[in-house]
């Protein structure tokens, strides 16, 4: 009897191993597979295992005491089927995606536990050491598959550039601290009134992902493609120009978006610099927001390449923008050339918040440097612009309230465009604005100093205050006028949109703002 107790305990912590290693994957993953961060979020997000370890440590105790019980065995079994189960309902926001590089990964760590997990039949502490190592194994696999990976991700990689150079569109790059995504659909959806455009899906800007899109999607029929360019270190934004070999460029922004990541707003300019240095330097001319002329790297190359740099602003710039805000939301929107390149252009964009000026204003000025014929018909295109999802997306039903879904915005600019969006647009419904925000992540030293400002906005504009997991930004939660707006605090934004449904007019407005990936919304209890 006890050794069939001890074979069914062995099946339940198979069990239980199976999940744990897909629910560590699944954090693994959002890591983008990076070993050192997913060591911090181990601590952060606490999935290192407690619940089962500690049932098996209670097991081995009263098994002792008992001098071997079938019994308590069957118990344990039983609690760690429960574990399981419960543990297969956690809702991921972004479920493990199980790729071939995932199931690699994943096969390698459940052979590296193999050992101590039959181990475990004759030692039950065998069982505390496999639960607890799993998310090492998981590191372990992926670091000794990495020759194997970058072979296959080399072989994937040189298929793209040789079909993007058999094709030759022209090559557009995108890049900055926030805003490219916008600007890379807005750019998208007016460049089509010249011809066809290729772009990648979302926010992919890395070059596995635009290997992946343009091995897949890229055709004869595309005049133009647009990468959209990230950066995770100086030299990232020069390795996709190597492989993409844009003619011009777009810099939208340079701000602390990602300062943790750099170290500092002046390693951010220098890296996003790599775009307009590459442009110029091969004959080509980048579109730039006046602002980052503020950052060395950017005047030192507007000085050097001169009327190849353009600069877009509302003062003191190539192209000087004005805009005028309409009833409802979106803009109209002028240009005017101040050396008389084109003549003075007006357009409607029908996005709401006023960093699509800039968004949209970048975007048109690039159009007319590629094709200025469409110069005449480029403001039919700007009047239909579609929303861009969870970008300051409006969402509307009739007898609902109205939402604004922002929830891939994560910087202070967008973070405050937001915000008095909601507020303008609560005053006109004559309801509240409610916010529903986790803060802003990956700000490095300027993490309190941000969160300190966004609180002054909220006041300003805020009626109630959703905060998703409290303890991540205590700077913003204490600078909040709790006499001027309600504040709740909430774990996640699934306790969030429960409670507002029980406390909602049609009347009012919900912005979700910064919905973070499930690593930083809430800590586990594995």
């Amino acid at each position: 009897m006890i050794i069939l107790a001890k074979l069914i305990v062995l099946g339940a912590l198979g069990v239980l191993l199976h999940t744990r290693l897909r629910t560590l994957l699944a954090y693994f993953q959002q890591e983008e597979y990076d070993g050192a961060r997913y060591l911090s979020a181990i601590k952060s997000v606490r999935l290192y295992d407690l619940r089962a370890s500690g049932v098996i440590l209670v097991a081995l105790v009263l098994n002792w005491a008992a001098g071997g019980s079938a019994f308590v065995l069957l118990l344990l079994a039983g609690a760690l089927l429960a574990i399981t189960w419960d543990e297969k309902r956690y809702r991921f926001k972004k479920p493990l995606a199980m790729t071939e590089r995932a199931q690699r990964i994943y096969y390698l760590a459940a052979a590296m536990l193999v050992a101590p997990f039959l181990l475990s039949l004759c030692w039950l502490i065998f069982a505390i050491i496999t639960i607890q190592v799993a998310p090492l194994a998981l590191i372990a696999a992926n670091r000794l598959l990495v020759p194997f990976q970058s072979r296959i991700n080399d072989k994937y990689i040189a298929e793209a550039k040789e079909k993007l150079a058999r094709m030759d569109p022209q090559r557009i790059g995108i890049t900055g601290s926030f805003g490219k995504t916008t600007v890379k659909h807005i750019l998208a959806e007016i460049l089509e009134g010249s011809a066809p455009v290729f772009y990648s899906r979302g926010s992919i800007n890395t070059v596995l992902g635009l290997t992946r899109h343009i091995r897949q999607r890229l055709q004869w029929s595309h005049k133009y493609f647009i990468a959209e360019m990230g950066a995770y270190g100086e030299g990232s934004i020069k390795r996709l120009c190597d492989f993409a070999q844009p003619t011009v460029g777009i810099v939208t922004a340079v701000g602390d978006a990602h300062t943790e990541r750099f170290g500092s707003i002046d390693a951010i300019a220098r890296a996003k610099s790599e775009l307009v240095e590459y442009v110029c330097s091969n004959g080509g001319a980048a579109v730039i927001n006046a602002e980052v002329l503020r950052h060395a790297p950017f005047a030192t190359l507007k000085e050097k390449y001169g009327r190849q740099v353009v600069t877009v602003s509302a003062e003191n710039a190539d192209v000087i923008v004005n805009a005028q805000a309409a009833a409802g939301g979106g803009w109209t929107i002028g240009l005017h050339w101040v050396d008389g390149t084109h003549a003075d252009l007006s357009f409607d964009l029908p996005l709401l918040g006023d960093h699509n000026v800039m968004n949209a204003a970048l975007a048109v000025v690039l159009t007319l440097l590629v094709d200025p014929k469409v110069a005449q018909e480029l403001p039919f295109f700007t009047k239909t612009v579609s929303q861009i999802p969870h970008r300051l997306q409006k969402i509307e039903n009739p007898g609902e309230p109205l939402v604004l879904d922002d929830a891939y915005n994560a910087n202070e600019l967008g973070f405050k465009a937001a915000v008095a969006t909601l507020h303008d647009l609560a005053k006109e419904r004559g309801g509240r604005a409610i916010l529903v925000t986790p803060g802003v992540a990956e700000l490095g030293m300027e993490h309190d100093a941000v969160h300190v400002r966004l609180a002054e906005t909220c006041n300003e504009f805020c009626d109630t205050i959703y905060i998703v997991n409290p303890s991540r930004i205590r700077s913003f939660v204490d600078g909040l006028d709790q006499s001027r707006v309600k504040v709740v605090t909430v774990a996640s934004f699934y306790e969030a949109r429960a409670k507002i449904d029980a406390d909602i007019t049609p009347d009012d407005v919900v912005l979700y703002e910064n919905d973070l990936p499930d690593l930083l919304e809430e800590q586990r209890l594995l």
